[in-house]
Protein backbone atom coordinates (compact mmCIF):
# COMPACT_ATOMS: atom_id res chain seq x y z
CA UNK A 1 0.00 0.00 0.00
CA UNK A 2 1.21 3.55 -0.73
CA UNK A 3 -2.01 5.29 0.11
CA UNK A 4 -2.09 8.06 2.76
CA UNK A 5 -3.75 10.57 0.41
CA UNK A 6 -4.26 13.31 2.97
CA UNK A 7 -5.98 16.07 1.07
CA UNK A 8 -8.33 17.52 3.66
CA UNK A 9 -8.59 17.81 7.40
CA UNK A 10 -11.63 16.47 9.20
CA UNK A 11 -12.75 16.99 12.78
CA UNK A 12 -12.37 13.82 14.83
CA UNK A 13 -14.61 13.07 17.78
CA UNK A 14 -12.95 13.59 21.17
CA UNK A 15 -12.29 10.08 22.52
CA UNK A 16 -14.29 8.87 25.49
CA UNK A 17 -12.19 7.63 28.39
CA UNK A 18 -12.82 3.97 29.18
CA UNK A 19 -12.28 2.15 32.46
CA UNK A 20 -8.57 1.96 33.28
CA UNK A 21 -7.68 4.81 30.92
CA UNK A 22 -6.62 8.43 31.26
CA UNK A 23 -7.55 11.10 28.73
CA UNK A 24 -4.56 13.19 27.71
CA UNK A 25 -4.55 16.57 26.01
CA UNK A 26 -1.77 16.17 23.44
CA UNK A 27 0.86 18.90 23.53
CA UNK A 28 3.54 17.10 21.50
CA UNK A 29 3.64 13.88 19.48
CA UNK A 30 6.80 12.32 18.07
CA UNK A 31 6.95 10.86 14.58
CA UNK A 32 8.60 7.45 14.12
CA UNK A 33 9.48 5.17 11.18
CA UNK A 34 6.73 2.76 12.27
CA UNK A 35 4.22 5.48 11.36
CA UNK A 36 5.05 5.47 7.66
CA UNK A 37 5.56 1.71 7.66
CA UNK A 38 2.02 1.23 8.96
CA UNK A 39 0.80 3.68 6.33
CA UNK A 40 2.44 1.53 3.66
CA UNK A 41 0.85 -1.65 5.01
CA UNK A 42 4.05 -3.34 6.21
CA UNK A 43 2.32 -4.60 9.36
CA UNK A 44 -0.90 -5.71 7.66
CA UNK A 45 -1.10 -8.85 9.80
CA UNK A 46 -1.39 -6.80 13.01
CA UNK A 47 -4.93 -6.14 14.31
CA UNK A 48 -6.33 -3.14 12.44
CA UNK A 49 -9.49 -1.13 12.03
CA UNK A 50 -10.17 1.96 9.95
CA UNK A 51 -10.05 4.90 10.09
CA UNK A 52 -6.63 4.89 11.74
CA UNK A 53 -4.99 7.76 13.62
CA UNK A 54 -1.17 7.51 13.36
CA UNK A 55 1.31 8.10 16.16
CA UNK A 56 2.26 6.23 19.34
CA UNK A 57 4.36 8.83 21.22
CA UNK A 58 2.73 11.52 23.32
CA UNK A 59 3.55 14.15 25.91
CA UNK A 60 0.72 16.16 27.34
CA UNK A 61 -1.62 16.95 30.21
CA UNK A 62 -4.13 14.63 31.89
CA UNK A 63 -7.64 16.07 31.53
CA UNK A 64 -9.70 13.10 32.75
CA UNK A 65 -8.90 10.14 35.00
CA UNK A 66 -10.77 7.71 37.21
CA UNK A 67 -11.29 8.55 40.87
CA UNK A 68 -8.26 7.28 42.76
CA UNK A 69 -6.07 7.28 39.65
CA UNK A 70 -2.34 7.84 39.96
CA UNK A 71 -2.78 10.72 37.53
CA UNK A 72 -4.97 13.63 38.51
CA UNK A 73 -6.14 16.22 35.95
CA UNK A 74 -3.35 18.68 35.26
CA UNK A 75 -0.53 16.11 35.58
CA UNK A 76 2.16 16.28 32.89
CA UNK A 77 2.62 12.79 31.45
CA UNK A 78 4.19 10.90 28.56
CA UNK A 79 3.37 7.54 27.03
CA UNK A 80 4.08 4.93 24.39
CA UNK A 81 0.52 4.17 23.34
CA UNK A 82 1.03 1.19 21.02
CA UNK A 83 -1.88 -1.28 21.10
CA UNK A 84 -0.65 -4.08 23.34
CA UNK A 85 -2.37 -6.99 21.57
CA UNK A 86 0.77 -9.08 22.22
CA UNK A 87 0.70 -8.48 26.00
CA UNK A 88 -2.72 -9.94 26.87
CA UNK A 89 -1.32 -12.45 29.36
CA UNK A 90 0.14 -9.62 31.44
CA UNK A 91 -2.62 -7.10 30.73
CA UNK A 92 -5.92 -8.93 29.91
CA UNK A 93 -7.66 -5.64 29.07
CA UNK A 94 -5.34 -5.30 26.05
CA UNK A 95 -7.22 -8.11 24.28
CA UNK A 96 -9.47 -5.59 22.52
CA UNK A 97 -6.66 -3.22 21.53
CA UNK A 98 -5.92 -2.74 17.85
CA UNK A 99 -4.36 -0.22 15.50
CA UNK A 100 -7.17 2.19 14.70
CA UNK A 101 -8.74 5.45 15.75
CA UNK A 102 -8.08 5.04 19.47
CA UNK A 103 -4.56 5.47 20.80
CA UNK A 104 -3.26 7.50 17.87
CA UNK A 105 -1.34 10.59 18.98
CA UNK A 106 -1.55 12.75 15.85
CA UNK A 107 -4.56 14.32 17.53
CA UNK A 108 -5.61 16.89 20.13
CA UNK A 109 -6.66 14.23 22.66
CA UNK A 110 -5.79 10.58 23.19
CA UNK A 111 -7.20 8.01 25.65
CA UNK A 112 -4.51 5.65 26.95
CA UNK A 113 -4.45 2.69 29.34
CA UNK A 114 -3.07 4.01 32.62
CA UNK A 115 -0.43 1.27 32.84
CA UNK A 116 1.28 2.75 29.74
CA UNK A 117 1.50 6.28 31.19
CA UNK A 118 4.23 7.84 33.35
CA UNK A 119 4.93 11.29 34.78
CA UNK A 120 7.05 13.39 32.44
CA UNK A 121 10.71 13.96 33.34
CA UNK A 122 10.63 16.98 35.66
CA UNK A 123 13.19 18.95 33.63
CA UNK A 124 11.83 18.10 30.17
CA UNK A 125 9.94 20.24 27.71
CA UNK A 126 6.90 18.63 26.12
CA UNK A 127 8.86 18.14 22.89
CA UNK A 128 11.69 16.43 24.75
CA UNK A 129 9.28 14.19 26.64
CA UNK A 130 7.46 13.24 23.42
CA UNK A 131 10.78 12.21 21.86
CA UNK A 132 11.38 9.54 24.49
CA UNK A 133 8.73 6.77 24.56
CA UNK A 134 9.15 4.58 21.48
CA UNK A 135 12.81 5.34 20.81
CA UNK A 136 13.87 5.40 24.45
CA UNK A 137 12.03 2.20 25.35
CA UNK A 138 13.39 0.46 22.25
CA UNK A 139 16.94 1.39 23.20
CA UNK A 140 16.42 0.47 26.85
CA UNK A 141 14.81 -2.90 26.13
CA UNK A 142 17.31 -3.75 23.40
CA UNK A 143 20.31 -3.04 25.61
CA UNK A 144 19.06 -4.22 29.00
CA UNK A 145 16.29 -6.80 28.43
CA UNK A 146 17.77 -8.46 25.34
CA UNK A 147 21.52 -7.82 25.13
CA UNK A 148 21.83 -7.60 28.94
CA UNK A 149 24.85 -5.31 28.64
CA UNK A 150 27.35 -5.24 31.48
CA UNK A 151 29.80 -2.67 32.78
CA UNK A 152 33.05 -2.73 30.80
CA UNK A 153 31.66 -4.51 27.74
CA UNK A 154 32.34 -3.15 24.25
CA UNK A 155 28.94 -2.34 22.77
CA UNK A 156 28.43 -1.40 19.11
CA UNK A 157 25.45 0.82 18.25
CA UNK A 158 24.74 0.62 14.50
CA UNK A 159 22.89 3.77 13.43
CA UNK A 160 23.84 5.87 16.45
CA UNK A 161 22.58 9.20 15.09
CA UNK A 162 18.93 8.20 14.60
CA UNK A 163 16.15 8.31 17.17
CA UNK A 164 16.75 4.91 18.79
CA UNK A 165 20.51 5.03 18.31
CA UNK A 166 20.78 8.44 19.97
CA UNK A 167 19.13 7.13 23.14
CA UNK A 168 21.06 3.85 22.94
CA UNK A 169 24.43 5.61 23.10
CA UNK A 170 23.53 7.35 26.35
CA UNK A 171 21.82 4.35 27.94
CA UNK A 172 24.79 2.07 27.18
CA UNK A 173 27.24 4.68 28.50
CA UNK A 174 25.19 5.11 31.68
CA UNK A 175 25.45 1.34 32.20
CA UNK A 176 29.25 1.55 32.12
CA UNK A 177 29.83 0.10 28.66
CA UNK A 178 32.52 1.17 26.20
CA UNK A 179 30.27 2.57 23.47
CA UNK A 180 31.05 2.51 19.75
CA UNK A 181 28.57 4.28 17.48
CA UNK A 182 28.30 4.22 13.69
CA UNK A 183 27.01 7.11 11.60
CA UNK A 184 27.81 9.11 8.44
CA UNK A 185 30.57 11.73 8.43
CA UNK A 186 28.13 14.63 8.94
CA UNK A 187 26.93 13.12 12.24
CA UNK A 188 30.28 12.20 13.82
CA UNK A 189 30.43 15.22 16.15
CA UNK A 190 26.79 14.72 17.13
CA UNK A 191 27.33 11.08 18.17
CA UNK A 192 30.43 12.11 20.14
CA UNK A 193 28.28 14.68 21.96
CA UNK A 194 25.92 11.89 23.05
CA UNK A 195 28.79 10.20 24.90
CA UNK A 196 30.17 7.61 22.48
CA UNK A 197 33.75 6.52 23.25
CA UNK A 198 34.47 5.77 19.59
CA UNK A 199 32.57 6.98 16.54
CA UNK A 200 32.87 5.04 13.29
CA UNK A 201 32.09 6.75 9.97
CA UNK A 202 30.47 4.03 7.88
CA UNK A 203 31.06 5.99 4.66
CA UNK A 204 34.86 5.54 4.91
CA UNK A 205 36.41 3.15 2.42
CA UNK A 206 37.94 0.81 5.00
CA UNK A 207 34.48 -0.11 6.28
CA UNK A 208 32.94 -0.43 9.72
CA UNK A 209 34.58 -3.62 11.01
CA UNK A 210 38.14 -2.42 10.31
CA UNK A 211 37.49 0.84 12.16
CA UNK A 212 35.95 -0.86 15.20
CA UNK A 213 39.30 -2.50 15.97
CA UNK A 214 39.03 -5.04 18.78
CA UNK A 215 35.97 -7.25 18.51
CA UNK A 216 32.85 -6.20 20.42
CA UNK A 217 30.83 -8.11 23.00
CA UNK A 218 27.36 -6.94 21.95
CA UNK A 219 25.88 -5.18 18.90
CA UNK A 220 22.60 -3.29 18.65
CA UNK A 221 21.44 -2.86 15.06
CA UNK A 222 19.14 0.14 14.58
CA UNK A 223 19.49 0.28 10.78
CA UNK A 224 19.17 -3.13 9.10
CA UNK A 225 20.47 -3.83 5.60
CA UNK A 226 24.24 -4.23 5.39
CA UNK A 227 24.63 -2.89 8.91
CA UNK A 228 23.36 -6.16 10.36
CA UNK A 229 26.23 -8.10 8.80
CA UNK A 230 28.68 -5.44 9.98
CA UNK A 231 27.36 -6.00 13.48
CA UNK A 232 27.77 -9.77 13.20
CA UNK A 233 31.30 -9.49 11.76
CA UNK A 234 32.39 -7.08 14.51
CA UNK A 235 31.35 -9.49 17.28
CA UNK A 236 33.67 -11.67 19.31
CA UNK A 237 33.14 -15.40 19.05
CA UNK A 238 29.89 -16.18 20.86
CA UNK A 239 28.82 -12.53 20.78
CA UNK A 240 25.23 -11.36 20.46
CA UNK A 241 23.51 -8.98 18.04
CA UNK A 242 19.96 -7.68 18.41
CA UNK A 243 18.23 -5.90 15.53
CA UNK A 244 15.13 -3.73 15.36
CA UNK A 245 15.32 -3.36 11.57
CA UNK A 246 16.27 -6.74 10.08
CA UNK A 247 13.83 -9.21 11.56
CA UNK A 248 14.22 -11.86 8.86
CA UNK A 249 18.00 -12.01 8.52
CA UNK A 250 19.59 -11.19 11.86
CA UNK A 251 19.18 -14.72 13.25
CA UNK A 252 20.49 -16.63 10.20
CA UNK A 253 23.39 -14.19 9.71
CA UNK A 254 24.51 -14.55 13.32
CA UNK A 255 24.06 -18.33 13.38
CA UNK A 256 26.14 -18.74 10.21
CA UNK A 257 29.06 -17.12 12.07
CA UNK A 258 28.65 -19.09 15.27
CA UNK A 259 27.05 -16.16 17.08
CA UNK A 260 23.58 -15.34 18.38
CA UNK A 261 21.08 -12.85 16.99
CA UNK A 262 17.40 -11.99 17.14
CA UNK A 263 14.95 -9.11 16.78
CA UNK A 264 12.18 -7.85 19.06
CA UNK A 265 9.12 -5.63 19.22
CA UNK A 266 9.31 -2.85 21.80
CA UNK A 267 6.63 -3.01 24.49
CA UNK A 268 4.90 -0.25 26.43
CA UNK A 269 6.23 -0.02 30.00
CA UNK A 270 5.47 2.54 32.69
CA UNK A 271 8.36 1.41 34.96
CA UNK A 272 10.90 1.73 32.17
CA UNK A 273 9.57 5.15 31.13
CA UNK A 274 10.08 6.21 34.74
CA UNK A 275 13.65 4.83 34.71
CA UNK A 276 14.37 6.76 31.52
CA UNK A 277 12.97 9.92 33.10
CA UNK A 278 15.43 9.59 35.99
CA UNK A 279 18.40 8.99 33.66
CA UNK A 280 17.48 12.07 31.62
CA UNK A 281 16.73 14.32 34.61
CA UNK A 282 20.06 13.36 36.18
CA UNK A 283 21.91 14.09 32.93
CA UNK A 284 23.18 10.53 32.59
CA UNK A 285 21.50 10.31 29.17
CA UNK A 286 21.44 13.22 26.72
CA UNK A 287 18.35 14.12 24.72
CA UNK A 288 18.73 13.66 20.96
CA UNK A 289 18.54 16.54 18.54
CA UNK A 290 14.84 17.38 18.27
CA UNK A 291 13.33 19.00 15.18
CA UNK A 292 9.86 20.38 15.89
CA UNK A 293 7.08 21.08 13.38
CA UNK A 294 3.68 22.70 14.05
CA UNK A 295 0.89 20.12 13.82
CA UNK A 296 -0.67 20.31 10.36
CA UNK A 297 -1.51 17.95 7.54
CA UNK A 298 1.36 19.31 5.46
CA UNK A 299 3.87 18.82 8.28
CA UNK A 300 2.68 15.25 8.86
CA UNK A 301 3.42 14.58 5.20
CA UNK A 302 6.78 16.32 5.46
CA UNK A 303 7.79 14.44 8.61
CA UNK A 304 7.05 11.11 6.94
CA UNK A 305 9.00 12.17 3.84
CA UNK A 306 12.00 13.10 5.97
CA UNK A 307 11.95 9.83 7.92
CA UNK A 308 11.75 7.79 4.72
CA UNK A 309 15.11 9.23 3.63
CA UNK A 310 16.63 7.42 6.67
CA UNK A 311 18.95 10.41 7.08
CA UNK A 312 17.29 12.35 9.90
CA UNK A 313 19.35 13.19 12.97
CA UNK A 314 17.66 12.52 16.30
CA UNK A 315 13.87 12.94 16.51
CA UNK A 316 11.02 14.70 14.73
CA UNK A 317 8.20 16.01 16.96
CA UNK A 318 4.85 17.55 16.05
CA UNK A 319 3.76 20.40 18.33
CA UNK A 320 0.02 19.93 18.66
CA UNK A 321 -0.88 22.48 21.36
CA UNK A 322 1.91 24.72 22.65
Amino acid sequence: WEVMVLEEETEAVKPLRREGEVLIKVVAAAVNPIDYKLRKGYMATWPHSFPTVPGWDVAGIVVEAAEGSTFMPGTNVFSYTRPAFDMVEEFPSAKEEEIGERGGTYAQFVAVAEWKVAPMPSKATYAQAASIPLAGLTAYQGLHDHLKIQKGERVLILGASGGVGSFAVGIAKAAGAYVIGTCSSRNVDYVKSLGADLVVDYTKEEGVVAQVGDKVDKAFDCVGGDSTKNGVDALKEGGVVVSIANHAQVGPLAEASGKKGWSFLVKPSRPQLSELAVLLDEGKVTYPTITTLPFSLENVRESHRLLETQRTQGKLVLLVDE
